[in-house]
């Protein structure tokens, strides 16, 4: 390699296309940067990218590059690791150079890179450790106060999809797998992580099925489905990401009584589970995937609200079949495809319970691809 790699810098060129999705990695970007001593950005084809360490030849790996295990300033130290002067940080604490350990904090997204410099700059950059924000439960680093003010001032634009979790398997297993920043792409200055090269291409070949994956209660305002049982519309223009999920709602009135309590009104664990499973912390919350069927022909029983109707079934792998209230009416292309076996995820609060069989009232229903 004829040139040094920055000690804490890849340029990359994002071709960030609007309306179409783009490989995106500091791995590939460094291979470009350095190839023949060349600084000026090359286009990035969406190749598979084979994921090496990015070393000097004859050297280890430079500060900045992406090693897994390689431990940074202000970031977590994996068990069995040794500080330097031989003292040892237990898994799942942090500690600054120069400071004692302390509990946890957020993890760190994106390896420590810059979301403001890879949306807005095309770069990857690392960030400072002692300049964060931390959002929806996560921080994140920057390079300076002015980008973090930045991020700040509109962070819903900067942060990964799924903060960070495998779209492709949200959508396609109910999974929420976390992504790494050698697998990623960019579309509609959104950026998504994979976990290896089969999802990104997955999403690559197909990226706009993608687009509201992680689009809650299919944009329908939670607030006024709790308080008032009214299917309203939301707008993007009053987006509240929470566990990675977009919330959307008609008004800042309603998007600000979620951000006051969002366990008000979605399960404390309202995330994709594994296909067929139901679980929730709150008794009256659940959320399922499995697949389509009718309510009485295969099961015997009927909506609560509407015993006329033979119903809308989703039927987990594990036996748990759950009844959707009022889909005849709120979900009509559904229902009617319903003996086609599609699959299905079902978010609502349970209204009543009958040994496997639970009748919910949806706060979302999505079909699947």
């Amino acid at each position: 390699m004829k040139t040094s790699l920055s000690r804490s810098r890849f340029v990359l060129s994002l071709a960030a296309v609007a309306l179409a999705a783009t490989s995106l990695t500091p791995t590939a970007f460094a291979q470009s940067a350095a190839k023949q001593g060349s600084t000026t950005r090359q286009p990035v084809v969406q190749q598979p990218i084979v994921q090496q360490p990015i070393v000097q030849q004859g050297s280890a790996m430079k500060q900045g590059a992406i090693q897994q295990n390689t431990i940074q300033q202000g970031s977590a130290m994996k068990q069995g690791s040794t500080m330097k002067q031989g003292s040892t940080m237990k898994q799942g604490s942090t500690m600054k150079q120069g400071s004692t350990m302390k509990p946890a904090a957020a993890k760190v997204a994106l390896s420590g890179y810059c979301p403001v410099c890879i949306i807005d700059v095309k770069k990857w950059e690392k960030g400072n450790p002692n300049i964060s924000s931390t959002f929806d439960g996560v921080s994140y680093l920057f390079p300076s106060d002015a980008i973090k003010a930045k991020f700040d001032a509109n962070p819903n634009r900067y942060v990964p999809a799924l903060n960070g979790d495998c779209i492709v398997c949200y959508a396609k297993m109910g999974k929420r797998v976390a992504g790494s920043v050698q697998h990623a792409a960019s579309r509609n200055e959104r950026l998504y992580l994979f976990p290896s090269d089969r999802e990104k291409q997955a999403f690559l070949a197909s990226p706009a099925q993608f687009d509201n994956t992680d689009l809650a209660a299919n944009g329908e305002c939670v607030v006024c489905l709790v308080k008032a049982n009214q299917h309203v519309p939301g707008s993007p223009q009053f987006t509240v990401i929470h566990n990675g999920l977009r919330y959307q709602f008609p008004s800042d009135k309603e998007a600000a009584m979620f951000r006051a309590s969002p366990s008000q009104f979605i399960p404390q664990d309202a995330m994709m589970m594994k296909s067929g499973s139901i679980k929730s912390n709150d008794r009256n919350g659940v959320r399922l995937v499995g697949r389509s069927g009718c309510a009485a022909c295969e099961f015997g029983v009927s909506p609560l609200g509407a015993p006329d109707q033979l119903g809308l079934a989703v039927v987990g792998t594990d036996g748990q079949i759950t009844v959707v209230e009022d889909a005849h009416k709120n979900y009509p292309q559904i229902y009617e495809n319903r003996f086609d076996g599609k699959k299905l995820a079902v978010e609502g609060r349970v209204v009543k319970k009958d040994g496997k069989i639970s009748w919910v009232q949806p706060s979302s229903l999505t079909v699947m691809n």
